[in-house]
């Protein structure tokens, strides 16, 4: 299992195992211990409970009977006796006799995704993604979907504002190299109800306007401070967002806003955050694996990649989950098909201020209609 794992979860996770008062618990993570023996161990996590101490071990995505019998033994030297095993995944039947023999107590983090850590996540819809995610993503936060072309980035965004607006959460879709109206056309041969949404006003459609473009080449050309046209640019998207009521924001891609400059993609990318609204940006592949100018993937909180190959008349597609801050998350390849419906995943692993929210028009960005 990749990721880190809340205080909170870690608690209830101990308090439950051992009928522990959920607020006298201390965790500390990556812990350290000298056992007995004179030899150092480290922990995944250890909660303090008094003046005993839990050891909690997340297991691997693989068969684990080593690592199993490992912190067992890192356990004893250690004079803890009580122990928990973390798993994102089902234990094969050895690893369950493996645990029940040496007293350690397994967790199935998945009983957790209802608790109040999930709640209020940004879900795509697609529950095998959901699941991989722990939930879905975490409003507040910047996040990239990265794929070559025909990957299915636009298809994956596009059903991530459809789902929330059947939730009640409008979204807005901003782009930057596609005509509306073939977005429109394309997106409507899918039955993944974004039509619906966009001819309900859940969904607004927005394009850069032609302003956007010479700014960004006097930025380019050194003749305009880039954190002026950041500042124009994401003010406006937030004055936007608050005024229509935005909780998902995609920007497919993001490309056409970006100059190949550390400073201006760190800045730009942080500035798009903003609390309660989900953020997704998307990004061809040049520079690195996963971006177009290979910065953009460290300056946002998860990044999920998209890829294909094809053999023939055949096209194997994965999804893969590459990092997912603050949250843990499964990062086993999984394939997944482009249907009608959209992308079926078969199961198989292969600080600027906004100005007052007056209007709902803007000079930088065009509604479709006007």
């Amino acid at each position: 299992m990749a990721g880190n794992i809340s205080t909170d979860i870690l608690q209830r996770i101990a308090s439950k195992s051992f009928s522990l008062d959920t607020h006298a618990l201390k965790v500390e993570a990556n812990y350290s211990i000298t056992g007995m023996s004179g030899t150092e161990y480290h922990f995944d996590y250890i909660v303090f409970s008094g003046g005993e101490k839990i050891a909690i071990k997340i297991s691997s995505d693989v068969s684990s009977i080593n690592d199993i019998m490992l912190f067992n033994s890192h356990c004893i030297d250690s004079g803890i006796d009580k122990k928990i095993m973390i798993a994102n995944r089902e234990l094969n039947e050895n690893e369950k006799r493996m645990c029940q023999a040496f007293g350690i107590i397994i967790a199935d983090i998945k009983n957790y995704e209802n608790d109040e850590l999930y709640s209020g996540r940004a879900k795509f819809g697609i529950p095998e993604l959901d699941a991989k995610l722990a939930g879905g993503l975490r409003p507040g936060y910047v996040y990239l979907i990265s794929g070559k072309t025909g990957a299915g980035k636009t298809t994956l965004s596009s059903m991530f504002l459809s789902f929330g607006a059947k939730n009640n959460e409008k979204g807005l879709m901003v782009l930057t190299d596609t005509f509306p109206d073939q977005f429109l056309d394309n997106i409507r041969t899918m039955d993944i109800g974004f039509g619906e949404a966009y001819e309900n006003k859940m969904i607004e459609i927005m394009e850069i306007s032609d302003q956007i473009r010479v700014m960004k080449s006097e930025v380019s050309s050194g003749n305009t401070d880039f954190r002026k046209f950041i500042t124009k640019i994401i003010t406006e998207l937030k004055r936007i967002i608050i005024t229509k009521n935005i909780k998902r924001v995609v920007i497919d891609p993001v490309t056409l806003l970006l100059i190949p400059d550390d400073d201006y993609i760190n800045l730009f990318l942080n500035s798009l955050a903003m609390k309660d609204v989900t953020v997704i940006i998307t990004s061809g592949l040049r520079t690195t694996e996963l971006s177009v100018f290979g910065m953009e993937e460290y300056y946002v909180t998860g990044i999920i990649k998209l890829d294909y190959v094809t053999t023939g008349e055949n096209i194997d597609r994965t999804l893969r989950i590459v990092k997912m801050r603050g949250s843990i998350f499964d990062s086993t390849p999984s394939r997944f098909k482009i249907t009608s419906a959209g992308i079926i995943m078969d199961g198989k692993n292969s600080g600027i201020s906004s100005p007052p929210a007056n209007s709902g028009s803007s000079d930088i960005f065009k509604n479709i209609g006007d």
